[in-house]
C-alpha cells in the first residue's frame, strides 16, 4: 500500500468518525448501555457460578453430614437451605439467588434492546444528514456534474452507498468500544482470584485482532473491487433500461440480455469470493477463541483436581472466558461492515469535498436581459474542448437557434447560459454582470428549460403545469391551449384534474413534451431554453407549437437547440456550431446567401 493510499485511508476513517456528532449523542448512549450490559454480564456469571455451587455441592454436603456437629461455613449454609425447605419457607437462599439471576438477565435484555435502538436510531440520523448534504451538494453542482459523474453512479451512491454506512455506525463503532471496555473489566475481575487464567486471557487476546487484520487486508481489496464493479453494473443496467426502445427496434435485446446475464454471473462469483473470505475469517476467529477457552478449561481442570483453586472461582472464570472473546469475535463479524462503509465513504467524500459554492442572495437580475458569452471556453475532464473561444450575444428578446452535429457543443452552450457549467476561460455576462456559481440560483429564477425528455410527475394535469396545488384554472387552460393540448383536455372526464402517472404514464411522448411546454407558458420565464421542442410531434401539432414559441419569443429570449431547420426559419439569429466553435451565425436568409455549412444542411 502506497503512502498516498494510507493517507487517504486515514482521511476516510477520520471523516467517518467525525460523523458521530450528527447522531446527537445516541451512539454514545448506545455504547454506554452496551458497556453496562457487559459489566452486568460479569455479575450474572458470578451469580450463576455461586448458584450452581450452592445447589450441587452445598446440598450434597448437607445430606452427607446431616446430624453432624461440625459447624463449618459450608455446612451452615447447606443446613440452612435444607431446613428452610423442610419448613416450607418459600424464599430460600436458592430462590432468592435465582430471582436475582432472573432480574439481572431481564436487566441485560432491556439494556441490549435500548442499546440496539439507540445505535440504529443514531445511524439513521447520520445517514439522513449525509444524504441531505449529498443532495444539497449535487443541487449546487448542477445537472452537468451529475451527467459527468453518471446518473446511475450518483443514484447508487445516494441509496446503497449511504445505506452501507448503517452497519458501520450501528455495529462496528459500538463493538470497537466494547472491545476496549468488556475484556478489560473481565481481566480486572479474573486476576485477583486466578492470575494464571488471567495471563492466558491476556496473552491470547491479541491473536484474534491480529489474524482478523491479516485476513482483512485481502478482504478490503476485494471489497473495493466489488464496490467499483457494482457501480459499473448499475450504470450499464440503467443504460440498457433507458435504451430499451432502441434495443427492441434493432433486435438487439437478446444480445443485451445475454450480456447482463454474464455480468450478473461474474458479479455473483465475485460476491461468493468475498463471502469465502468472510467465512474464513469467522472460522479463524472462532477457532482461536475456542482453542483459548479450551486452554483455560484444561488448566483450570488440572488446578481444580490438585486443589489449587476453589470450584466456585474456577467455574466463574470458565463462564467468563467465552464472554472475554465475544467482543473480538463480534469485531471480526463487523469488520466487513467497516470495509463496506469505507469503500462507500471514499466516493461520498469525493462529492462532498467538491469546492463549496457560496450562494449570494444579494445579486439580483432584472429583465430585460442581455446575455453575452465573451471568448468562453469549456472542456470536460480528460476530453478535448467542448467550446472554444465562443462569443455570442442574446439580447432583449427574440428567437435564437443553435444548430450543429452531435457533439458540436450545443448542450454545453445552453448549460453555460444557465450557469450549470462555468467557463474555463472567458465569461458569461448577464446585463454586464458576470454569471457565477454564487449567483446562479438567482439567475435560474428567470429561466426555463425543457430537455428532449420532458419530466412529468405523478399528479393531476394542472399540477404538472403549475408545479403546485395552488393554481388558477384559467391560466392553466390558457397554457394548455398554447401548447396544443386543449383538444386532449376536452376528451378527459375530469379535465385538468385528471391524474397522470409517473414519468408521463397514460399519455404519449408528444403529449408529455407539450405538457412541459404548457408548464413554460404558465410560468412565463424571461429566458427560455428548448432542446428540440417539436420532437415526437406530428406536423399539425408542430405548427401549433412553433407558432406559440414564435409568439412567446416576441417578448422573451428563446434559445432553441434545433434539428428540424424549418422550425427556426424565423429565428432572429441562427448560430452554427462545429467541434465547439461558432463557424457562422445570422438570419436564415443571410446564411443561405453565405452558402456555407447552414446552406448545405438546408439543401439536404
Amino acid at each position: 500500500m502506497t503512502e498516498k493510499t494510507k493517507q487517504q485511508k486515514k482521511q476516510v476513517n477520520h471523516w467517518l468518525k467525525s460523523q458521530k456528532k450528527y447522531a446527537h449523542g445516541r451512539l454514545s448512549r448506545a455504547i454506554a448501555l452496551g458497556s453496562l450490559n457487559g459489566l452486568l454480564m460479569i455479575v450474572q456469571t458470578a451469580i450463576l457460578a455461586y448458584l450452581i455451587n450452592l445447589v450441587i455441592f452445598a446440598s450434597n454436603e448437607a445430606g452427607l453430614n446431616n446430624g453432624s456437629s461440625s459447624n463449618t461455613l459450608s455446612n451452615t449454609l447447606s443446613n440452612s437451605v435444607l431446613t428452610n425447605i423442610s419448613d416450607g419457607v418459600i424464599f430460600t437462599d436458592i430462590t432468592m439467588i435465582s430471582m436475582a439471576l432472573v432480574a439481572v438477565i431481564l436487566c441485560r435484555a432491556a439494556l441490549g434492546y435500548f442499546s440496539e435502538c439507540y445505535s440504529r436510531r443514531g445511524a439513521m440520523d447520520i445517514k439522513t444528514n449525509i444524504r441531505s448534504r449529498l443532495l444539497n451538494r449535487l443541487f449546487q453542482l448542477g445537472p452537468a456534474y451529475t451527467q459527468t459523474k453518471g446518473s446511475a453512479k450518483v443514484a447508487h451512491l445516494l441509496h446503497q452507498g449511504v445505506d452501507s454506512l448503517e452497519d458501520y455506525f450501528a455495529g462496528y463503532l459500538p463493538v470497537i468500544a466494547y472491545c476496549a471496555v468488556i475484556p478489560l473489566a473481565i481481566l480486572i475481575a479474573v486476576f485477583p482470584i486466578d492470575w494464571q487464567s488471567g495471563l492466558i486471557l491476556l496473552f491470547t487476546a491479541p491473536m484474534v485482532p491480529f489474524f482478523m487484520i491479516l485476513i482483512g487486508h485481502k478482504a478490503q481489496r476485494l471489497n473495493e473491487e466489488h464496490w467499483a464493479k457494482l457501480q459499473r453494473m448499475s450504470s450499464h443496467f440503467l443504460d440498457i433500461i433507458q435504451g430499451l426502445t432502441q434495443l427492441k427496434i434493432f433486435n438487439a435485446s437478446r444480445r443485451e440480455i445475454a450480456a447482463v446475464k454474464k455480468i450478473s454471473d461474474d458479479y455473483g462469483d465475485e460476491t461468493m469470493g468475498i463471502l469465502k473470505i468472510a467465512f474464513l475469517s469467522s472460522f479463524v476467529l472462532e477457532f482461536l477463541a475456542s482453542i483459548s477457552i479450551a486452554l483455560v478449561a484444561v488448566i483450570l481442570g488440572f488446578r481444580l483436581y490438585y486443589g489449587d483453586v476453589d470450584y466456585i472461582f474456577a467455574l466463574w472464570v470458565l463462564l467468563l472466558a467465552p464472554e472475554f472473546y465475544l467482543p473480538f469475535r463480534q469485531l471480526g463479524t463487523q469488520y466487513h461492515a467497516k470495509m463496506a462503509g469505507v469503500s462507500a465513504a471514499e466516493d461520498l467524500i469525493e462529492v462532498l469535498n467538491e469546492p463549496q459554492i457560496q450562494v449570494s442572495q444579494q445579486d439580483t437580475f432584472i429583465a430585460p436581459f442581455t446575455i453575452n458569452l465573451v471568448q468562453a471556453e469549456f472542456a470536460y475532464p480528460e476530453r478535448s474542448n467542448a467550446l472554444t473561444n465562443v462569443t455570442i450575444e442574446f439580447s432583449s428578446h427574440g428567437l435564437y437557434a443553435v444548430i450543429g452535429d452531435s457533439g458540436s457543443g450545443k448542450s454545453t452552450l445552453t448549460d453555460m447560459v444557465l450557469g450549470f457549467v462555468q467557463p474555463n476561460a472567458g465569461q458569461v455576462m448577464i446585463n454586464d454582470k458576470p454569471l457565477t456559481s454564487a449567483n446562479r440560483d438567482q439567475w435560474l429564477k428567470h429561466c426555463g428549460w425543457i430537455s428532449q425528455q420532458a419530466q412529468i410527475f405523478y399528479g393531476s394535469l394542472a399540477f404538472n403545469v403549475a408545479m403546485s396545488d395552488d393554481y388558477q384554472d384559467e391560466l392553466v387552460l390558457e397554457a394548455l391551449e398554447k401548447s396544443g393540448l386543449a383538444s386532449f383536455v376536452q376528451t378527459l372526464e375530469q379535465g385538468i384534474k385528471s391524474t397522470i402517472g409517473e414519468a408521463g404514464a397514460g399519455i404519449s411522448g408528444g403529449q408529455a413534451q407539450r405538457l412541459a411546454l404548457a408548464r413554460v407558458f404558465y410560468h412565463q420565464p424571461d429566458v427560455l431554453i428548448l432542446d428540440e421542442p417539436t420532437s415526437h410531434l406530428d406536423q399539425q401539432t408542430e405548427k401549433i407549437i412553433t407558432s406559440s414559441i414564435n409568439a412567446y419569443a416576441k417578448n422573451h429570449i428563446v434559445i432553441v437547440i434545433a434539428h428540424r431547420l424549418h422550425t427556426v426559419i424565423e429565428a432572429k439569429n441562427i448560430i452554427v456550431l462545429e467541434q465547439g466553435k461558432v463557424i457562422e451565425s445570422g438570419t436564415h436568409q443571410s446564411l443561405l446567401n453565405h452558402d456555407g455549412y447552414y446552406a448545405g444542411m438546408v439543401s439536404l
